[in-house]
Order: C-alpha cells, then sequence, then structure tokens
C-alpha cells in the first residue's frame, strides 16, 4: 500500500479489501467499523495530527492490518504459518489498538472511556458467541456419534433382560393406574348411571359389583409449572445454617428445641432469598411445558403444595413410559428417549435405611417397592434379579430415576443422610455423556445438559416447597413450581374427570352409549364461575381437592350441582381427604385427627399474625387429646411416656400424612386453604361431638350449660373478623345437627348476649341474618322476626339512612337470600304492630323497602295488605322523616301500582274509577290540589298523565267536598258548584284554624287554600295560623315539588318534549293577546311563570323513579 496517498483512502481501501476475504469475517467487521467511524472522526477533527507521533502511529497500525488483510485475500488456507485461533487474536489485537488511538485523539475524558469500553464490550461478545458456536458444533458431533448408541443400548437391554423388564413395566402399569375415587361407592355409581343412561336392574348390580376394582387408567396430566426463581446460593446458603446448626445437637434438649424454633421463625419471619420472596410474582412467560422440561432438562426438582398432584405427575410419567415400553413401537416420545422409569419413595428409603444405615441409592434400586407393594409380577423373579436389570439400565444411561417425598424426611439428620446419598448417587450415574457431573463446571452442565439429544439417565425429585428450601439438594438442578390451576384448567379438568369415569362407567357395561361426561360437568362448572364461590375456586385450584369437589358433584342424586351450604361442602371435601388418607392408615381414630385439627386450627385463627402453628404446639394439641381419651384420673409415668410417644407419633401424621396442613418451615406448619381452616375453627366453636338431630332434653340442665357454653363461646370472637365466617358456618352446623327447639334457644341466647340496649348495631342479628346461606335448617319465624326487629328498630333509632347507609345495602342483600314468604309475612308483621313501634321504625322500613334510586327489587315482599298499612299510616308522614312513607308509596304507584290496595267508593280513588269519571270532565283547577293531595301521576313515554289507578293516598277531609262537586249533574252550574267547592275548604280549614289543629287533615286544608286562593291569602291572615302548621305545609308543598321532579326528570338531552308543548302553549296564547296594557303585564308574567316552573321541574340531575344522569345547565327551557 502506496502511503503516499491521504489516510482517509487508506482507510478505504483496506475497507473495501477486508469485505472481500472469507475467513474470520465477523473480527474483520469490528475493525472496519472501527475504520468508517475513525475516518469520520479525523475528518471532524479541528486541530491536524502530529505529524511525529499521531500520524506515524495510525500509519503504523494501518500497514499491519492492511498486510494481514492482504494475506487472507490471497490465499484463505495459508496464513503465513498461523492458525485461525493465531489469526483472530491478531485481528481483535489490531481492533482493540485502533480503538486506542481513536481514544487519544480525543479530548473528553467521558468520550475516551466511552471508547475503549465499547471495544472491550463487543470483543467480549464476538468471544461468546464463538464460544457458543464451538459448544454447539460439539454438541451435534456428540450427538451424531451416540443417539444410534442410546436406542441399540435399549434393545439390547430389554432383549437381555426380556421377561424380568417385561413383569416390571406391567407391574408398573398396573400400580400406577389411578384408583377409583375413594368415596365414589358402586351404588352410588349404579344409581347416577340409571339417571344418566336408563340401564336394567341388571345391568346395575353387575355395576355396582364390577366398579369396587374398578381402576381409571390415566391418559393426561394437568400439571403446570413455572421456574422456580430461587438460585443455587440461595439454596446452598439455607442447606448452610441447616448443617452449621446441627453441631448444637449436644446442647441440652430444651436449648436444642429453642434453637430450632428461633432459626426457623426467623426464615419465616424475614427471610433472606430474595427470589423467594419473588416467587409468586408470577406471569405467563413463567411457565414451561411437561415436554420441554423432560427434553431439556437432565437434573429436574419438583415442589409442590401437598395434593397439588407431585406423586400423581410421576405415577402418570411411569405409567405412560412403562405403557409405551410394553408396545414396542417406539424409540421415543414427545419428553425425548424412552428411558426404564424407575419411583422410589424416600419414604421407603429412608426406613430401610433405619435397618441398613450403610444401603446406598444405588443398592436399593430393584429392591424397592411402592406403597409396601411388589414392584414385580412374577413371583419366579426374584428382587436381586429385578436389581441387578435395572442396575444396569442406570450403567447403561437408560433410566429415568424418580424419587418422590424428600419432604417426608422431616428430621434434620436422617434428612442430611438422604440427601448426600442422593448427591452421591447423582454425582456417579446421572451424568452427561461426556462424563460432566453436576457438581462439576456450572457452565458445562448448562451446556450439556440436553438429555433429548444426548441420552443418559435422568432424574426427577419431589418435595413440598418450603420444607424443601430449609434443607435443598446442591448443584445446578433445574427447580419448578406446580402452579395452582387457573379457571381454564380447572374447567378442562373437570371435563376430563366426568368424561374418564363416564367412559369408564360405559367400557364396564360394553354397551353402545354416548359418553354424558360434558353434560354432567356442566353444572360444576357453572356453580365454580359463580362469584361467591371464590373460597370454593381456591381450593379448586389444587388438583387433588378438585378431585374430591368432582366426586362430591357426581354423587349429588337431587340434582343439585353441589351442597348448597358451605358447611355440607367443606364436610363432605374434608370428609373425602380423610377417607382417602384413612385408606392408607386406617389404624388411627379418624375423630382424633379432627378434634386435633380443630384445636390446631383455632389457635392460628387466634394468632393471625404469625399464621401458623409450631410442631411442639401440634404434639402438645396431640398429647391433650389422647390424655381426654384415657378413662383414669390419675396417670403414671408409664401412662405419660406412652402418651408422649403417641403425640409424637401423631403429630407426625397430621404434619405430613392427612395433606391439610402444609410445612412453613423445619417445624412450623399452617393451613393450605384458608376455607379448610376456618371449617375447623368452626368446629371447634361449638365443640360439635354430637350425633345428628340429638336433643338435650334428657337433662335440662346440661341442655342449658350447653347452650350458653357456645353462646359465650361465640360471643368471645364476634368483634373479631376474623372469627365472622368460623361463626356463620358453626350456625349452619348446629342448623343441621341439633333439633330444631335447642336451635331456636341458642339462636335467641345469642342475639340477647350481643344484643345491647341502644346499640347503633345489634350485632348478634345482624351475625344471625347473614348466615342465611349456610342455615342447612332455618331458625324458626319468630327468631328470624326478632332478628329483624331488631335490626329495623336500631336503624330507626340511629338514622342509619344518614349516618350508615351501607347497612341497609347489606340488610337488603341478606333478605334478597331468604324465601320471598318469609321476608313477606314479617313485613305485615311488623305493620300490624305498627301501635308498638314508633314512626322511626316504619321509616327504617321503608328505606330498606325503597331501595336504591330507580330500582324496585325490594317493592317485591309488598302486598296489598301491608300497602293498605302503609296507606293508613302516611298520615305520619312529615319533613322530620322525609315524607319517606309517601316517598315509598309514590315508587309502588310507579312501578307496580296493583300492589296499591284495592278502591272502595268512599275514597276519591274508588270515586273516581267506580263512576267512571272522565278526565277532561275535572275542572283544571282542581288538578294541582288532586295530584298535592292524592298523587296519580304516571309516565307515558315521554309524557306525564293523570290516572286515577295510580292514586296512592288519601285525604279524608277533602275527598267529600270533591265527591259532592264531581256528583253534580248540572254541568251548567259548574262554576256555581266550583266556588262552593273553595268555600267548604275555607270554611273547613277557619274551623280546624279556630282549634288550633295541626293535625293532617289541617295541612291537606291548608294546601287547598293555597290552591284555591294562592298565598296571599294566607299571608294576609298570618294570625289565625300557627307558625308550626304553617311549617309543615310549606315543606309538604317542597316534597311535592321534589316528587313532581322525579316525573318529569329526563337524561336524555334531546328530549324536548314539555318544552315544546310549552312552546305551543305561548304561540297559542300570543295569538290571542290582546295588546292592553293589564294583558301586557299579566302575559309577562305568564311567560316568567312558565320559564321558571319548566326549569324547576328539569332541574333534577337524577331520578328515584327513573335511570339516567341529566345535565340542567345545558338545557333550553324554553
Amino acid at each position: 500500500m502506496a502511503f503516499g496517498t491521504s489516510i482517509s483512502t487508506a482507510i478505504d481501501n483496506i475497507i473495501q479489501q477486508a469485505n472481500e476475504v472469507k475467513v474470520c469475517q465477523d473480527h474483520l467487521k469490528l475493525i472496519t467499523t472501527s475504520l468508517t467511524r475513525l475516518r469520520h472522526g479525523l475528518n471532524n477533527l479541528v486541530t491536524p495530527l502530529d505529524e511525529n507521533h499521531s500520524q506515524e502511529d495510525l500509519i503504523q497500525i494501518l500497514k499491519a492490518i492492511d498486510e494481514v488483510v492482504t494475506n487472507c485475500n490471497g490465499n484463505e488456507n495459508y496464513l503465513n504459518g498461523m492458525t485461525y485461533r493465531d489469526l483472530e487474536s491478531v485481528l481483535l489485537s489490531l481492533h482493540f489498538r485502533l480503538a486506542q488511538y481513536e481514544a487519544n485523539i480525543t479530548d473528553d475524558y467521558e468520550t475516551t472511556v466511552q471508547i475503549l469500553s465499547n471495544a472491550c464490550q463487543k470483543q467480549q461478545l464476538l468471544l461468546q458467541e464463538s464460544f457458543n458456536e464451538t459448544m454447539r458444533q460439539r454438541l451435534e458431533t456428540i450427538e451424531q456419534s451416540t443417539k444410534k448408541n442410546i436406542i441399540e443400548q435399549l434393545h439390547l437391554l430389554h432383549e437381555k433382560y426380556l421377561k424380568t423388564i417385561e413383569s416390571y413395566l406391567r407391574t408398573c402399569v398396573e400400580l400406577h393406574k389411578s384408583e377409583s375415587p375413594t368415596d365414589l361407592t358402586g351404588d352410588i355409581v349404579a344409581k347416577v348411571t340409571h339417571n344418566s343412561y336408563q340401564i336394567s336392574y341388571k345391568e346395575r348390580m353387575t355395576l355396582e359389583h364390577k366398579w369396587r376394582s374398578c381402576k381409571l387408567s390415566p391418559t393426561r396430566t394437568f400439571i403446570q409449572f413455572k421456574v422456580d426463581k430461587s438460585t443455587s446460593f440461595e439454596r446452598n446458603e439455607s442447606r448452610r445454617l441447616l448443617m452449621n446448626n446441627e453441631a448444637n445437637m449436644l446442647q441440652d434438649v430444651h436449648s436444642r428445641k429453642e434453637t430450632f424454633k428461633g432459626i426457623w421463625e426467623r426464615l419465616i419471619a424475614t427471610p433472606y432469598m430474595m427470589s423467594m420472596v419473588e416467587k409468586d410474582c408470577h406471569s405467563k412467560e413463567d411457565n414451561i411445558s411437561v415436554e420441554n422440561i423432560l427434553r431439556l432438562k437432565r437434573w429436574i426438582v419438583i415442589l409442590g403444595d401437598p395434593r397439588s398432584g407431585k406423586t400423581s405427575f410421576a405415577r402418570w410419567l411411569v405409567h405412560h413410559l412403562a405403557q409405551t415400553l410394553l408396545l414396542k413401537e417406539v424409540d421415543s416420545t414427545d419428553y425425548g428417549p424412552l428411558r426404564i422409569p424407575i419411583l422410589i419413595r424416600i419414604g421407603e428409603f429412608a426406613e430401610i435405611l433405619k435397618e441398613q444405615p450403610s444401603l446406598t441409592l444405588f443398592d436399593y434400586i430393584g429392591k424397592h417397592k411402592w406403597m409396601e407393594k411388589s414392584i414385580i409380577d412374577d413371583s419366579s423373579i426374584s428382587s436381586e434379579n429385578l436389581s441387578y436389570a435395572l442396575q444396569d439400565y442406570i450403567k447403561q444411561g437408560q433410566a429415568l430415576i424418580i424419587l418422590d417425598g424428600l419432604n417426608e424426611i422431616s428430621v434434620s439428620n436422617e434428612r442430611s443422610k438422604i440427601i448426600n446419598l442422593i448427591e452421591n448417587f447423582v454425582n456417579t450415574y446421572v451424568q452427561i455423556p461426556t462424563g460432566v457431573s453436576i457438581f462439576d463446571n456450572v457452565y458445562l452442565s448448562k451446556l450439556f445438559d440436553d438429555p433429548s439429544r444426548l441420552g443418559g439417565n435422568q432424574l426427577i425429585v419431589t418435595s413440598r416447597i418450603i420444607s424443601y428450601h430449609a434443607a435443598p439438594l446442591a448443584g445446578q438442578f433445574a427447580h419448578y413450581t406446580i402452579q395452582p390451576m387457573n379457571v381454564k384448567q380447572i374447567k378442562d379438568f373437570v371435563d376430563y374427570w366426568f368424561f374418564r369415569v363416564h367412559q369408564r362407567i360405559i367400557d364396564i357395561l360394553c354397551l353402545p352409549l354416548v359418553n354424558q361426561g360434558e353434560n354432567h360437568s356442566e353444572a360444576l362448572k357453572k356453580e365454580l364461575e359463580k362469584i361467591q364461590n371464590v373460597d370454593l375456586l381456591d381450593i379448586a385450584s389444587n388438583s387433588g381437592l378438585l378431585s374430591s369437589i368432582c366426586t362430591i358433584h357426581f354423587s349429588q342424586l337431587n340434582g343439585s350441582s353441589l351442597p348448597t351450604q358451605r358447611i355440607l361442602l367443606y364436610e363432605s371435601i374434608v370428609k373425602s381427604m380423610l377417607n382417602l388418607w384413612h385408606s392408607k392408615i386406617p389404624t388411627i381414630d379418624t375423630s382424633k385427627v379432627i378434634r386435633i385439627l380443630s384445636d390446631i386450627a383455632f389457635y392460628i385463627h387466634q394468632n393471625p399474625a404469625s399464621n401458623c402453628i409450631d410442631n411442639e404446639e401440634i404434639k402438645d394439641v396431640c398429647a391433650q387429646t389422647i390424655q381426654a381419651s384415657i378413662s383414669k384420673t390419675l396417670l403414671t409415668t408409664e401412662d405419660i411416656y406412652h402418651t408422649e410417644r403417641q403425640a409424637t407419633a401423631m403429630a407426625q401424621v397430621i404434619c405430613d400424612d392427612v395433606g391439610i396442613l402444609g410445612s412453613r418451615g423445619e417445624s412450623l406448619y399452617g393451613f393450605l386453604h384458608l376455607p379448610l381452616q376456618e371449617y375447623f375453627t368452626c368446629l371447634k366453636l361449638i365443640n360439635v361431638d354430637m350425633p345428628r338431630r340429638r336433643s338435650f332434653v334428657t337433662d335440662g340442665i346440661d341442655r342449658d350449660n350447653k347452650i350458653q357454653f357456645i353462646v359465650q363461646m361465640l360471643c368471645r370472637h364476634t368483634a373479631d373478623l376474623r372469627f365472622r365466617v368460623p361463626i356463620t358456618l358453626a350456625f349452619g352446623k348446629i342448623s343441621s345437627s341439633w333439633s330444631q327447639n335447642d336451635f331456636n334457644d341458642l339462636c335467641y341466647e345469642f342475639m340477647e348476649a350481643q344484643d345491647t340496649f341502644d346499640s347503633l348495631l345489634p350485632l348478634g342479628a345482624y351475625i344471625l341474618i347473614n348466615c342465611v346461606n349456610d342455615f342447612v335448617n332455618y331458625p324458626s319465624n319468630d327468631i328470624l322476626f326478632s332478628a329483624l326487629d331488631r335490626l329495623i328498630i336500631a336503624a330507626g333509632q340511629h338514622k342509619w339512612s344518614i349516618v350508615c347507609p351501607f347497612l341497609f345495602d347489606q340488610i337488603t342483600s341478606a333478605l334478597k337470600k331468604f324465601p320471598h314468604d318469609i321476608i313477606s309475612l314479617w313485613i305485615n308483621k311488623l305493620l300490624s304492630q305498627s301501635s308498638q313501634h314508633n314512626i322511626q321504625t316504619i321509616t327504617a322500613l321503608c328505606h330498606l323497602l325503597e331501595g336504591k334510586p330507580h330500582e324496585f327489587e325490594n317493592i317485591q315482599w309488598l302486598d296489598q295488605s301491608s300497602c293498605s298499612i302503609l296507606q293508613s299510616l302516611s298520615i305520619l308522614d312529615n319533613e322530620n322523616n322525609k315524607f319517606a312513607i309517601d316517598r315509598l308509596l309514590v315508587k309502588i304507584a310507579f312501578s307496580n301500582h296493583q300492589l296499591l290496595p284495592p278502591f272502595n267508593s268512599t275514597t276519591f280513588k274508588g270515586f273516581l274509577l267506580d263512576k267512571n269519571i272522565e278526565i277532561s270532565s275535572i275542572p283544571m283547577i282542581l288538578f294541582p290540589l288532586i295530584i298535592i293531595l292524592y298523587g296519580g301521576l304516571r309516565r307515558d313515554g315521554q309524557t306525564v298523565v293523570f290516572d286515577p289507578s295510580h292514586i296512592h293516598r288519601e285525604s279524608t277531609v277533602i275527598t267529600p267536598i270533591l265527591i259532592r262537586f264531581l256528583s253534580g249533574k248540572d254541568h251548567d252550574k259548574q262554576d256555581q258548584s266550583l266556588k262552593k267547592l273553595k268555600q267548604d275548604c275555607i270554611k273547613s280549614f277557619v274551623i280546624r284554624m279556630e282549634n288550633h289543629d295541626e293535625s293532617s287533615e289541617a295541612i291537606d286544608l291548608c294546601i287547598a287554600t293555597i290552591c284555591f286562593y294562592n298565598i296571599e291569602y294566607i299571608q294576609e291572615n298570618l294570625k289565625m295560623i300557627s307558625d308550626s302548621l304553617l311549617r309543615m305545609s310549606l315543606n309538604r308543598l317542597k316534597y311535592i315539588s321534589m316528587i313532581l321532579r322525579q316525573f318529569y326528570f329526563v337524561a336524555d338531552e334531546n328530549d324536548r318534549s314539555m318544552e315544546n308543548e310549552t312552546t305551543k302553549f305561548i304561540s297559542t296564547t300570543i295569538e290571542k293577546f290582546q295588546y292592553v296594557e293589564s294583558a301586557r303585564i299579566n302575559f309577562l308574567d305568564l311567560l316568567d311563570s312558565l320559564r321558571t316552573s319548566v326549569a324547576r321541574l328539569r332541574s333534577s340531575s337524577k331520578s328515584i323513579l327513573l335511570e339516567g344522569e341529566s345535565r340542567p345547565n345545558t338545557r333550553v327551557t324554553l
């Protein structure tokens, strides 16, 4: 290269040549990019380069680059003795010299740092990409050399141990079929099948008999995993904490107990593992399929809550692999190459270790069992032969080993030994074919951890979540957590469960029937969608409990999907769980387990801050329960020792086997689901250990004491909101198991104990009414009515409508759940006894029935009888109760006027309807009076009209006067009759004023006087009218004005019907206008009156009768 030309030209030539080179293109790309940037920088330089130093340095760098590029371009295969690695190193060195030069000619320090750091970063990325490509090529090379061998080895092993392995695989298939649900008995299945398929009696008997030995083969899994975010460092630190504290084992028992308790409580209270804090911050991206896990990961840990499906998943996988191997049709599945499945319960391995402490996990394989059952169905094949065969599969890298239930080892020193044995086994036998172990180089194990391509053994360990993190496995295990099922997965599970059960029924009967499983499951899916069943949905997210729920639904013979009351549903779920547990451990009394769980639940519920209980406290609870069952008064030392041993064993069963409690650390436990904790707490509250429908009448004293004891127990916790659900469940339990009289007495005593005089909220009555959904049997009407009376009296006394209107909403919500006739009967009884109640109580009832604006649902509880009483009570209405009775009657007349009592001829409504009085025959001047005193308005589309059938009120003093007037047949003398009507009104009004009458009749007469003679008459005669009567009359008129606004309310801004009518009226008036001074003044007054009247009638932004919202300020009134 001739450097007589400019530097810029030299750079362009190098870039052009470099782009033609076929080797090390990525490295040359770094250089050409830097050269391009450098050329641009040189062109923009303000100060020229130093000719002696800077320019010479650049020329030397460019010469070196040019020489390398020229050699590469001339002969790509001969690089002057350089290897590709050497060439890459030279190019990276030249790239960095360019970066240094570019940085040196820059005056800005930050720019200098940025140039150098960018150069380093780009080189590192290039090196990483190169390394990854090299590893990928090596992986492909290994795969090509091993893939064929893997398949051949599997076939050879199968032929070598044909009889042994096929016997083993057949046993795996049979052992790991899903058994029929424990509570789904043959007689229930036969009855349900008869309802679904109309089978014959003989077929029912056949099905009932065969179902006892029926098993259901699993065909799919509903497990959804997410990546566990805890790091290897965090798990190792957790394990180190455990191991370090094992040195404290030499301490005395009490000190050791306190030390461990402190450790675990600190871990629970303030965990330092940040990713474990974040483990519930889950997104869909965290989810990973079973297929991807088994194809891509060699060393797997699966974590989950009790009954979340860990063991079911392991058994399903073993069943799937064993069945596929027996078919001999394929060499791989969606989960990778076929391997012999070996499923081991760690708990059983631990028991064997107690007898044979030197036993290794590898030596145990083949001699293991499953739930104490043999894993081979041929008695001629010894466990030694099976062990030798399975161990050979492991040595040849053809096994999938599943170790189920690491959490079952609760004692720390035993757990440490088991973990060491597992890790030794993994280090020796579960390696990458190249010999890399999980405990070797982290990066190598990750690069080559691809068992679907390279073969080799695979390992899965299952454990409960928190107990695992307390003492985890070392090494780079891939950790996955079983997710609670979402709504879609729950529905899919339900469909699958019912289809599978129905299909098994059809197969047993050998009948050509269409599977009705989908139809059967539909009601349960709808039940799970209901908002009020959110607690049930929480339980259903656990696959084991969802299976119990499906069983309960299947067993419903009355057509319902699930028991309506929570107490019955929770009882059924708990019964199903305990039956499943008891089938495995039949020696322990279930009633004791229930009593212990009740005590534990009560303890935890009283300590919400920790929400858990220590293992030592569980042992104490167990000991107390066992001691209570001993008939002796004085216990010997031997009795106490025996009790403590039993308590320890019982505590272990409660914590680890029943599946209701979950570990919160090595020594802390809590309920997995809050609804189950609330259920057992309710049992403790009532100490329900009596037979169904037991009555206490045999001993009146015991009966009363029992009731008082339970009442005190319930009352002690009513102020604690956490106990609200257990108390509600307690009433549901009592209603299902006590006699009616005993139940009634307990409800009465509970209300009496809770409802203190002058209380804002009678808590006992409030709680009782809100138990409506949980009552299996209602208390008597007398008890319910007493509770409702207490509430409505308090509502009136303390003005709930103003102080706490939300309480009306809650009471209304509860009342809607009662049968309609019970609430109607209570309302009628309360109104019929209105003489015993003050206007405040009746007002509160009216507020309750009125409900929310433009809603009329509560009115359904009324009938003609109750409406008739309300009409008679309307004379008590005034501004103090905001005319609550009349407001309610207005809503009744508007929404369902048929509820208003039938007319009789003595009332104004009855007269109009009976005599068929034409509305047009009534003088216009009377309508303001009629509407104010009687009502009668209704909406006809956008128009407000008068309709006698909608009259909701009566005026005993005005009605006779109006009837006399309207009964007159001489229409020619109507003006005289109208004058007589006015005189009768004013005369009656004056007489009542002289007698200082302030009754509702006097108010009606005062309003009539204002209607006929205007307000001026009242102003001129203020001396004879008391201030209080005038105030009541004006307040009544203000109220009527408000009611009129409700009728004339309009939400549609385009509705101008009233305005248009008014404008039309004005136009007609103008046409007849006489242009004299007095007429002009009257016309202007008329316009002003119309303007203000229309504006006032349209001024409401909302209505108690009509939906929507109006903006009166935007409306043009005329």
